[in-house]
């Protein structure tokens, strides 16, 4: 994989999988390169295994929580990102994950928490956490801290942003 050699990286991994079927480092990377390439199914299945031999591998929960919300399994999503974050609290992506999980639960204060959570472990540095809590406030009619966190978004963009996609938020925190 590190060789850009995708497809025979794979094969070597389902080989393993077909003489080993719980080898749980197969399953792991396996399962975590499918859920990053969008096979949601199969990543499901096989994170389900990883996590079944090794409950506490922060990489199998998240994976298996990622897999869970593609595919609209949300209570389940919720769970697997729970533990994910109590395995490992330092991880942005599971706190926002899990934060975007609650919020379609309807859990909108657990949701919140977990957004804020993310923003902190990233030391307020990441885009898409900022744009996530703008989207939570704007739905809970909290118009002016929707407007503040897409400023933040628009603030921590990296590199030269789409000056229509800037000026197109400009416009929507006009609004807000």
């Amino acid at each position: 994989l590190r060789e850009k050699k995708e497809k025979e990286a794979f094969e070597s991994l389902k080989r393993s999988l077909e003489i080993f079927p719980g080898y749980y480092l197969a399953l792991d990377r396996l399962g975590t390169e499918y859920v990053l390439r969008g096979y949601k199914e199969a990543a499901y299945i096989l994170l389900t295994k990883a996590v079944e031999i090794n409950p506490r591998a922060f990489s199998s929960q998240f994976g298996l929580g990622m897999s869970q919300f593609q595919l609209g399994m949300t209570d389940e999503a919720v769970e697997s990102l729970r533990r994910a974050v109590t395995i490992y609290d330092g991880s942005i992506n599971a706190h926002m994950y899990l934060g975007l999980a609650l919020r379609r639960a309807g859990k909108l204060q657990q949701a919140e928490e977990s957004l804020k959570r993310a923003r902190e472990v990233g030391k307020g540095r990441t885009p898409e956490v900022h744009r996530h809590l703008a989207q939570l406030y704007s739905d809970q009619k909290r118009y002016a801290e929707a407007a503040d966190s897409l400023e933040l978004y628009l603030k921590n963009q990296p590199g030269d942003p789409d000056p229509q996609k800037v000026a197109e938020i400009r416009e929507l925190i006009r609004k807000l």
